[in-house]
């Protein structure tokens, strides 16, 4: 007897065939396309994110160099401020100087002409007070 070839194979040959088929259509196909666009997006992102950096680097270097300028302006400022100041204290203190040289100048002057007057009025003040010492010593009055 002669029996019919196997067929269960062919069946399970074309399940499959159309299991894929269908799977393909449905899952693989849309699956990879979205696979595809994530990747895509994440290497948009990562351009965007290294411009992002490479614009900050250069926002930062910039701002280090008008950072660097101001504080040369500013030392040069102070600098200039300073040397205007020490002309200023150097010109005072020539002025206080020399008001008190003429202070004590003056101061001198006064005291030897009081020196003299007392030297002048000495003399005079001396015999007098020697005369009133006498009258209370002898307890009269002493004649002219």
């Amino acid at each position: 007897m002669i029996e019919l070839p196997n067929v269960t194979s062919l069946y399970v040959l074309l399940a499959f065939g159309i299991s894929y088929w269908i799977l393909k259509k449905y899952l693989f196909v849309p699956l990879t396309a979205i696979l595809d666009a994530r990747e895509h997006d994440e290497r948009a992102a990562e351009e965007a994110y290294n411009a992002s950096l490479a614009r900050l680097d250069r926002a930062i270097a910039a701002g280090e160099e008008k950072l660097s300028a101001a504080r040369r302006e500013s030392l040069k400022t102070r600098e200039e401020l300073r040397s205007q100041g020490l002309a200023v204290l150097e010109q005072r203190l020539a002025e206080a100087h020399g008001e008190a040289t003429a202070s004590v100048a003056r101061g001198s002057e006064e005291i030897e002409r009081e020196g003299a007057k007392a030297a002048r009025d000495l003399p005079e003040r001396a015999r007098a007070l020697a005369r009133e010492l006498a009258e209370k010593v002898l307890g009269r009055k002493l004649a002219a």
